[in-house]
Parts: C-alpha cells; sequence; structure tokens
C-alpha cells in the first residue's frame, strides 16, 4: 500500500509571506510531516515548494511507493507540461528531477480542500515562523486535534 501524502502552500495576503506544511500517512496513521514558513511567495510558488518539500522528505525517508496530494491543479499541471516559460522555472525542474529518482511509485493528485484540512493547519501554523523547513515525528500539540 502507498504512502499517502498531502502538502499546502499557504499565502498570507497581507504580508505576502508563505508557508507549506505536509502530512505523510500510512493506512490512515500519521508517519511523517513537515511545515515552515518560505518567506516572501505568491500562492501558486508556495504550492510548488510544498510539493518539491513533500516528496523530498518522502525521498530522503526511502518512502518510495507514494501518492501526493494537491488542491492546486495549476502546480500539478505546470510539473506535468513540458513549459518552461513559468517564473519559477528552476523550482519546477527540481520536482521533475525528483519525480524523475527510482521511485517504486509515484504520482501526484488533485485533491479538495475538505480532504486537505491537516496540511492546511500545518502550513498555517507556520505562517509567520522563522528557522526554514521543519520535519516532524507527531504533529505540532497546538494542532494536533485538527489532524
Amino acid at each position: 500500500m502507498a504512502y499517502k501524502l498531502n502538502v499546502k502552500g499557504v499565502y498570507d495576503r497581507a504580508t505576502r509571506s508563505a508557508s507549506v506544511g505536509g502530512i505523510m500517512k500510512k493506512n490512515g496513521r500519521w508517519v511523517r510531516g513537515l511545515g515552515g514558513c518560505i518567506g516572501l511567495a505568491d500562492p501558486l510558488t508556495a504550492e510548488l515548494w510544498a510539493i518539491y518539500y513533500g516528496l523530498k522528505m518522502a525521498w530522503e525517508r526511502n518512502k518510495t511507493n507514494l501518492v501526493l496530494f494537491s488542491e492546486c491543479r495549476e502546480a500539478i499541471t505546470i510539473i506535468r507540461n513540458d513549459d518552461h516559460s513559468y517564473p519559477m522555472a528552476m523550482l519546477v525542474d527540481m520536482i521533475r528531477m525528483l519525480l524523475g529518482e527510482n521511485w517504486t511509485s509515484v504520482d501526484i493528485q488533485h485533491t479538495h480542500a475538505d480532504a486537505n484540512g491537516g496540511a492546511n493547519a500545518v502550513a498555517g501554523y507556520y505562517l509567520g515562523h522563522d528557522g526554514g523547513i521543519r520535519e516532524m515525528d507527531e504533529p505540532p500539540e497546538a494542532i494536533s486535534h485538527l489532524i
């Protein structure tokens, strides 16, 4: 059975800052998470960073049978298309390089917001925090009831 990884990039319009969150589960149980503030970014770029960090975490933890879920159809389309005109083309290329690794199975699928609440809670929790991306063995206590 594949690991399921929900990711989310969150954007604060007032500050123009963004954060990412991700929750990896297997058989409905928490395996690992990630979250952190990525600084100034637009919503699409935040989602692409969430996808990148999610894939990177899974690959580095040898979770090579993976389905990654994102709410952002535009990000999924950009990754799947061979269009290098997107302003963050280097980030998209980094995602494609990760996808080109020797996974057992990897797929990126669209999900709806109501099915992505945990990743959204993690990303929202880290909005405005300093210190980069953190991986977690357990969800942050302040939002554990939402996961």
